[in-house]
């Protein structure tokens, strides 16, 4: 008979949580909110990549976000709208690294930005600066 299997239940319960809870943050992507300066509509932050980086910004229906990645050419960004995992744009489709758009619904707009798994694998380190706006 196992170790666990001889813990009191709320124990194993316990451990269970605490185990589904670190297997849920591991697969996640690092996030950060992304805070203007009273007065300012734009932001600019640096970062380097060993997988992906998740920026949140909060808009409202109807403005205009516009994003540019500059730095590595192995890091990429996709715009995903509140609530969803369907990307408004994917830069590594357009090849662009600016992209700028309306925004169809007010809520929290995440940017991940991230570099292809392949590079990743690889052990790539991908360095970056990035540039938020919205009006």
């Amino acid at each position: 008979m196992s170790a666990t299997a001889l813990m009191p239940f709320p124990r194993r319960a316990a451990l269970a949580a605490a185990l589904c809870a670190g297997l849920l943050l591991a697969g996640s992507a690092l996030a950060e909110r992304v805070a203007f300066k009273p007065g300012a509509n734009a932001a600019t932050l640096s970062g380097s990549l060993g997988d992906s980086r998740d920026y949140v910004l909060a808009a409202k229906a109807g403005q205009t976000l516009t994003v540019s990645l500059k730095g590595s050419t192995n890091a990429y960004f996709n715009v995903l709208p509140p609530g969803s995992q369907e990307a408004l744009v994917n830069s590594s489709i357009s090849g662009e690294n600016r992209w700028s758009g309306r925004l169809p619904a007010s809520g929290d707009y995440t940017v991940r930005v991230y570099q292809m798994r392949a590079a990743t694998r690889q052990g790539k380190k991908s360095n970056y600066t990035i540039s938020f706006s919205i009006k």
